[in-house]
């Protein structure tokens, strides 16, 4: 937010459209839960204050902090990754919190590695086209951090994760053919992966195939799906009133989590889904401007970065609730139920 690094100068409309996004967030929630009482929203509120603290005091550090301690944080956070797999509790088939439900190291990976990225992209400079300089360890990086966070398996994470890199990588100078080629030999080792241990991506198959069949066969939409599109068409234009959605109450699965676009379609219709996408848009050109407006290679990386990060995990959770992209367990930033969203 500051385009110093002392952190003096705020961009108060980058402000304004998170504490914006925020209360719409806050409401929302509280509509796709007031039924079965007042907890989530209670835990949300709490979250969400608890973010704004922390969010003011990165705004007091400088940022320059965060690039002494980006190597401690990676290494910290490969700990956490490799421990997740070997003491995390196994729900619904996958391995991601450790102590309970309280810590999941992915969600973490995701913010670290944009800080870690930055600082490494940055301390290349013009020799970051040198294949063994740049794109190899670069390469390296991402497919350990990804790796182990698809290895839980979580890989709507570890795909965000990848992104994010690679357009960071992009954005810092990065040779497009070698970007290119990273793309193709990552898909290619996903599928190697994905072959070696079948069993435990058996499930993103049958999200792939039934999203491929469903454009020849409607039928075949995934129900989740099928229930966030009909929820969506039901809000019409103007939507059935906020509280007054239908399709939440035991029809829509997990309304306050990933299908909580759907629940804005449906109570505030396409005039408000377009305000959220709107607000993503604003959000994303603001994080663009201090991008561009940072004094150091640095700090341009990382806001550019965190931008990326948050504009392509909204992006994924829209598509997914619209019909245009495989399933996967993306969370809407700002919306969803979570501390981490």
């Amino acid at each position: 937010m500051s385009k110093h690094k002392t952190g003096s100068n705020m961009d108060y409309m980058l402000l304004a459209t998170v504490v914006v996004l925020l209360a719409f967030g806050l409401l929302m929630l509280y509509s796709a839960t007031f039924y079965i009482g007042t907890d989530f929203w209670t835990r949300q509120l709490g979250w969400t204050a608890i973010g704004l603290v922390v969010m003011f005091v990165f705004y007091k550090v400088p940022y320059s902090v965060w690039r002494v301690i980006a190597l401690p944080m990676m290494i910290v956070t490969l700990v956490l990754l490799i421990l997740v797999l070997v003491l995390g509790e196994r729900v619904l088939g996958a391995q991601r919190a450790i102590f309970g439900s309280s810590v999941q190291p992915g969600v973490l990976a995701r913010l670290v590695a944009v800080i870690y990225i930055a600082a490494w992209l940055a301390s290349k400079g013009e020799q970051l086209n040198k294949i063994d300089y740049g794109l190899v360890p670069f390469g390296v990086i991402i497919g350990i951090v990804a790796g182990f966070v698809a290895m839980q398996p979580d890989l709507s994470t570890a795909v965000l994760i990848a992104i994010t890199g690679l357009a960071m990588f992009f954005f810092a100078g990065g040779d497009p053919i070698q970007i290119f080629a990273s793309l193709v030999l990552g898909t290619v080792g996903f599928f190697m992966a994905a072959m070696k241990f079948k069993s435990k991506y058996t499930y993103a198959a049958t999200r792939l195939t039934d999203f491929l069949a469903s454009f020849k066969d409607p039928s075949k939409m995934p129900y989740h799906v099928h229930s966030a599109i009909l929820a969506i068409s039901e809000g019409g234009l103007i939507g059935t009133g906020i509280g007054s959605g239908r399709l939440k109450f035991g029809y829509l699965p997990i309304p306050h989590t990933d299908s909580i676009f759907a629940v804005i379609g449906e109570e505030i219709g396409l005039v408000g889904t377009l305000l959220v996408i709107g607000l993503y848009i604003f959000l994303t050109y603001r994080g663009f401007r201090v991008t561009l407006e940072s004094p150091d290679p640095f700090g341009s990386l990382l806001a550019f970065g965190i931008t990326i990060m948050i504009s392509s995990e909204a992006l994924m959770n829209i598509l997914v609730m619209t019909g245009l992209m495989p399933f996967t367990g993306t969370a809407l930033p700002f919306f969803s139920y979570g501390g981490t969203e």
